[in-house]
C-alpha cells in the first residue's frame, strides 16, 4: 500500500530503495513472487521483513492442506489471480531476516497465520478471522482498520509502554488492539463480528521492531 509505504520512509524507518512498492495493476502474481525472490536475497539477518497487502480476500474449498481443519483454503486477490496461503507461506520460508512481519488487510486474513506463522521470528497481523468478513474503515477514508492503525502506530503513535523511541512488537499489538477496540468493536459483515488477529508464534513481546530517529 503506497500509503504505508510513505509513512516509514517519513517515520525513517525504511528508504526508497529497501521498498517494492506494488499497487493496483502493477500487483500481479508475478511481480509479488519477484519481489519476494528479491526480498529474499536483499534481506540480512538483522533486517525485519515486513509484508503489507490490503484488498480483497477469499476462500477456496476442498483444500487438501491437513491444517486447514475446516477445509477452506484462504487467499488474496491479485490483479491478475488470486494468491493462497499455502503458497504464501512458501515465499516466507525464503527470508531469512530477524523478524519477518505479514500484515493482511482483507477478508478471511486470519486464515494465513496457520501457513505462515509456523517459525520462529515470524509474526501476523490479520483484520480478521478465518471466516469473518473484513469492512472499509471509511470513518478514517482507509482501506481498511488495520491499514490505517497500523499506519498510526507504526509512525509513532503505538510508541508508548514506555515512550523511549523504541517500538516493539508487543507495543505494536498492544495499540492495535486498543484502537480495533475503540472504533472497531461492532463492525458486523454478514452477521459476523470483525475482530484483529495477532499471531506472535514465538517471537517475544519485547522483540524491537524499530528505533526512530
Amino acid at each position: 500500500h503506497g500509503g504505508f509505504a510513505q509513512a516509514l520512509r517519513r517515520s525513517n524507518l525504511m528508504t526508497e530503495n529497501q521498498q517494492i512498492v506494488l499497487t493496483d495493476a502493477q500487483a500481479t502474481t508475478a511481480a509479488i513472487r519477484n519481489a519476494m525472490r528479491q526480498m529474499s536475497v536483499d534481506v540480512g539477518p538483522n533486517d525485519i521483513f515486513l509484508f503489507f497487502y490490503s484488498g480483497h480476500g477469499s476462500q477456496r474449498p476442498n483444500s487438501r492442506d491437513p491444517r486447514e481443519i475446516d477445509g477452506i483454503d484462504e487467499s488474496i486477490f491479485l490483479y491478475d489471480d488470486a494468491l493462497m496461503d499455502d503458497e504464501m507461506g512458501q515465499l516466507f520460508d525464503a527470508i531469512q531476516g530477524r523478524l519477518a512481519v505479514l500484515s493482511l488487510d482483507s477478508c478471511f486474513s486470519g486464515g494465513f497465520s496457520k501457513d505462515v506463522i509456523t517459525r520462529p521470528g515470524r509474526v501476523g497481523f490479520f483484520s480478521s478471522e478465518e471466516d469473518v468478513e473484513s469492512a472499509v474503515a471509511s470513518q478514517f477514508q482507509a482501506g481498511g482498520y488495520l491499514s490505517y492503525f497500523l499506519r498510526q502506530g507504526s509512525s509513532g503513535e503505538a510508541d508508548n509502554s514506555p515512550h523511549d523511541n523504541v517500538l516493539t512488537v508487543g507495543e505494536l499489538e498492544h495499540y492495535l488492539f486498543g484502537q480495533f477496540g475503540r472504533y472497531a468493536t461492532d463492525v458486523a459483515m454478514e452477521g459476523a463480528f470483525q475482530h484483529l488477529v495477532v499471531d506472535r508464534g514465538a517471537v517475544r513481546s519485547d522483540q524491537v521492531m524499530w528505533v526512530f530517529r
